[in-house]
């Protein structure tokens, strides 16, 4: 592995151990919206005292458009930047960290990596994450997307949403999948989170 991709992989890393550092410390309390501002205060010390901030204007990388939760970059056909701002994460963002070491397990050509910290155009605080640029074909049909997660061992619960014993995968919809040149899918945006046992 290279020196280069281990950095990378501690900062996700030591984010994440540090979040579940700050969240066994304060077990106590229930998660809400000012446990998650604290969580993020940890985070942006963490990015000052390791000088992790990155300035989106010095990777030279253009707007590619805007989700609920990314603002999406790229400059070249090798990679593309994801500014997430932890909307998706609710009021832990401990399911930020769970969520992208899933990704990474289920859909492995196409994993996300922590580069460091920014903030989005809207002034709030992200993560910085890249992935590979995919040369696609056209979006992945909803039955490929099917196929794919059932020889993944998910079972599927709507057209959208799939689950196994551990992990519930939604948003699993063709412009969020792509179908490469190579044939390959790529899920390059799905959400993931654990399952809940009832």
């Amino acid at each position: 592995m290279d020196r280069a991709y281990s950095q990378v992989n501690s900062i996700m890393e030591q984010a994440a151990s540090l979040i579940r550092r700050k969240k066994e410390a304060t077990r106590t309390f229930g998660p809400t919206e000012s446990y998650k501002r604290r969580q993020i205060e940890e985070l942006i010390s963490f990015a000052n005292s390791d000088n992790l901030w990155i300035s989106p204007s010095n990777l030279n990388i253009e707007f590619l458009s805007k989700g609920g939760e990314n603002e999406v970059y790229t400059g070249n056909e090798d990679i593309v930047v994801k500014l997430n701002n932890f909307e998706y994460a609710g009021d832990d963002l401990e399911n930020f960290f769970i969520r992208i070491a899933a990704h990474n397990k289920f859909f492995a050509n196409v994993p996300y990596q922590m580069i460091g910290f920014s903030y989005n155009s809207q002034q709030e605080f992200c993560a910085v994450l890249t992935q590979p640029y995919i040369l696609a074909e056209r979006e992945a049909t909803e039955d490929e997307i099917i196929v794919y997660m059932e020889a993944l061992g998910f079972e599927m619960d709507y057209i959208d949403e799939f689950h196994n014993n551990d992990y519930e995968v939604f948003d699993a919809v063709p412009n969020n999948v792509l179908y490469g040149i190579d044939g390959d899918l790529y899920f390059i945006d799905t959400q993931i989170r654990l399952r809940t046992q009832s």
